[in-house]
């Protein structure tokens, strides 16, 4: 399991390192997380520790959202002006994220289901 988390921290730093170098207006976290993506596209496969290392991640993941949660509880005043816009981010990038976890199943679905020809 060391060797799944970090083979994800490197991802992560690789990633930080290309948002600080190149000025690129997308979090380095995001960057990581396309090269660990890239990266596992190009190798067909998951490692069996890199799996149990995300699986593991995944099931903390509302413990590592809550910090955010609470950064906002404790911005009362500025928020209250601004809880439209933040609604309709949190409406939007829901629906968005959801569309896309579809049209990702299905095309790995259909990805799966397609028997391979041996010939």
């Amino acid at each position: 399991m060391i060797r799944g988390f970090t083979l994800i921290l490197l991802f992560w730093i690789l990633g930080e390192s290309l948002h600080f170098l190149s000025g690129i207006p997308i979090s380095g976290n995001v960057l990581g997380m396309l090269l660990l993506f890239g990266w596992l596209m190009l190798r067909q496969q998951v490692s069996p520790e890199l799996e149990r290392s995300s699986q593991l991640l995944i099931a903390q993941l509302s413990l590592l959202l809550l910090p955010g949660g609470v950064g906002l509880f404790f911005l009362g005043d500025r928020m209250q002006g601004q809880w439209l816009p933040v609604l309709a981010a949190i409406v939007l990038g829901t629906l968005l994220s959801m569309l896309f976890c579809v049209w990702l199943m299905k095309r790995l679905s259909r990805k799966i289901d397609t028997p391979k020809e041996t010939g």
